[in-house]
């Protein structure tokens, strides 16, 4: 990991700025996401999908069938294809394409904690340190190159962990939301809404432009307000990139493979993650909830979160594999701990 030193925004200019809107717009976001580019030569990409709140690991890729009665779970075990590679019986999906994957059974921590768990799992680094770790994608967004119309790291939702010290200009682009079935999808700063036209678009950044030229003729700061110019053309380039909107847009995919995720907020989400890595975005973090299964555990597995996740999880291995991106794409799925 690289550890350069990041310049950071002083506070009272971030305060200045941040007063002329509430949130962190896109424009705020790709001023702040200054990612030094590196070298294009590799094309690799990430996603992690978090289940969070404990998934329950002996229930699913590590159960144990000779254990007593009073330890194992209510699940039997299923052949998948790979000699040898037993999982759930309820991931059937996923025992078809075991050999897609690695199971790693062997990682362990001590914190019984959701919150610090989950801080360890998504940094690689056990909290309490005074050193702030960035997460995944922040790691990815400062070293991996993007294409200038696309966000280098996407949270879909919103981000559990942050840059850390690489800087608020490594966070994740934020939906705000996660994608549901037959509902239209829209991530604000990148989608158009409310019938904006692209015509009206330009002419908001013209008036953006001709504010930004009076104010240079008070403002003292002018590297400032050209910095902001250049960010906020860029955000203008997403905005009317077809390519951005394209990627967020679902109803793009074709319905064979759409069809494939399942019609349920995982799927669709994974789906979307599929879609913004085909786009060029380099890393994407998904959430998955509803894993802290303290009550009715095996009923709650078996109905709702086991067939969803084999799903959803087994077509995004199918169609990243089919779209040549699979052996280009690091798939990373774990919760902050297993129960």
């Amino acid at each position: 990991m690289n550890t350069r030193s990041t310049s950071l925004i002083p506070r009272r200019r971030l305060l200045k700025v941040g007063a002329l809107g509430a949130g962190l717009t896109l424009s705020q976001y790709l001023r702040l996401a200054s990612a030094g580019a590196t070298d294009a030569s590799t094309k690799r990409s990430g996603i992690l999908v978090f289940l969070r709140g404990g998934p329950s690991h002996q229930d699913m890729f590590d159960l144990k069938p000779d254990a007593s009665a009073e330890y194992r779970g209510e699940f039997n075990p299923i052949k998948t294809n790979v000699p040898g590679v037993e999982i759930c019986e309820h991931l059937p999906k996923l025992a078809r394409c075991a050999d897609q994957y690695a199971i790693v059974r062997g990682l362990t921590h001590n914190l019984a904690d959701h919150g610090l768990g989950s801080t360890y799992l998504l940094t690689g680094n056990r909290p309490g340190s005074l050193v702030k770790y960035p997460t995944y994608g922040s790691v990815a967004s400062a070293e991996l190159s993007v294409m200038p119309d696309l966000p280098a790291f996407v949270s879909i939702e919103e981000p559990l962990e942050g840059p850390g010290f690489l800087g608020i200009q490594h966070s994740a682009l934020a939906t705000g939301n996660k994608p549901r079935p037959n509902q239209p999808f829209s991530v604000r700063g990148v989608t158009l809404d409310g019938g904006l036209s692209l015509t009206q678009l330009e002419n908001r950044q013209q008036l953006s432009r001709d504010l930004d030229t009076l104010f240079r003729g008070h403002e003292k700061l002018s590297g400032e307000i050209t910095a902001i110019d250049e960010f906020s053309d860029k955000a203008h380039r997403i905005l009317s990139s077809a390519r951005a909107r394209k990627a967020f847009d679902l109803a793009a995919e074709p319905a064979d493979i759409a069809g494939r995720f399942g019609a349920h907020e995982t799927g669709q989400s994974l789906l979307l993650a599929c879609r913004l890595i085909e786009a060029g975005v380099r890393f994407v973090t998904v959430i998955v909830d509803n894993w802290d299964t303290h009550q009715q555990n095996f009923a709650t597995l078996k109905r709702t979160l086991l067939p969803q996740f084999d799903q959803g999880l087994s077509a995004l291995f199918t169609t990243l594999k089919d779209k040549g991106l699979l052996d280009t794409t690091a798939v990373l799925v774990t919760g902050e701990f297993g129960r």
